[in-house]
């Protein structure tokens, strides 16, 4: 038997929002749903460090690629869309993720990733085997001023 939740989620959250209204009036409405209420709101957080841990991903492969092939005629695109990338997950950013994301684990795939575009750019140049940036410093966005030159090598 489908149910309403099953069936268009939207309907279902605003009936379930109205009814957890009337509760905090003191009213007792019937039949609300708590058991996919509970589920929806983990996945609200489930949802929210799936899309901020993507996007650091992103931006760090982009960070590394821009790295890896300083000349290459895409590079300051792919510092724009690092800039990007983290703007986007500031946005989404809450405190309580930082004791959630491993940074280290993070690096070292999008370390990977970009170790994989090597056929198609030419060798990568040296890269950091350590992640060289906090995750305050990453999320801070500063794509210029401390994020980029921390993934080149030393001169």
């Amino acid at each position: 038997m489908s149910t309403l939740y099953d069936a268009d989620i939207v309907l279902w959250s605003e009936q379930q929002a109205e009814k957890l209204r009337r509760i905090a009036r003191g009213e007792q409405p019937n039949e609300v749903d708590w058991e996919n209420i509970v589920e929806e709101i983990e996945s609200v957080g489930r949802s929210e460090m799936y899309t901020v841990r993507s996007l650091l991903l992103r931006a760090l492969e982009h960070l590394l690629k821009a790295a890896a092939w300083p000349h290459a005629q895409s590079a300051r695109k792919w510092l724009h869309d690092a800039r990007t990338f983290l703007r986007d997950a500031r946005l989404t950013w809450a405190p309580s993720m930082a004791q959630r994301i491993d940074l280290a684990d993070l690096y070292a795939e999008a370390l990977a990733s970009v170790r994989d575009l090597a056929f198609e750019e030419g060798p990568p140049g040296p890269l950091p085997a350590d992640c060289p940036v906090t995750l305050a410093e990453l999320i801070s966005g500063d794509v210029m001023g401390v994020l980029a030159p921390r993934f080149r090598p030393p001169a």
